[in-house]
């Protein structure tokens, strides 16, 4: 009986094992038309977790056809309630968006993907 009461008493006092809270990373990222721009990664969520993401650019008049797209941009981990911000890079974005006269944000657009 007494091993029962000093088992209760072990367990009342050290608690049941908590679940970690999830993270929930968003990614927002900017860039310039020479493609160079960062990626920030912000985690509303309570715990801590990291994500990754790529960015893709392609011609407005023809979202299906040729694009660029850059390698993966992880955040490494996020702590809750936190941001960090990383650097991008996409080569050849000032010639792939290029039409005379044009700002390349007529002629281009770019999305963010999630990356597993």
């Amino acid at each position: 009986m007494k091993l029962i009461a000093a088992l209760f008493c072990v367990a009342f006092l050290t608690g049941c094992p908590k679940k970690t809270p999830p993270a929930n990373i968003e990614a927002h990222c900017t860039m310039n038309g020479y493609g160079s721009g960062k990626c920030t990664f912000t985690n509303k969520g309570d715990g801590s977790g990291a994500h990754c993401v790529k960015v893709r650019v392609f011609k407005v008049a023809n979202p299906g056809g040729d694009s660029l797209t850059s390698s993966t941009i992880c955040s490494g981990t996020v702590g809750a309630k936190e941001s960090k911000s990383k650097d991008l890079s996409i080569p050849g974005v000032n010639d792939f968006c290029s039409e005379y006269g044009k700002p390349w944000t007529k002629v281009c657009a770019f999305t963010v993907k999630e990356d597993s």
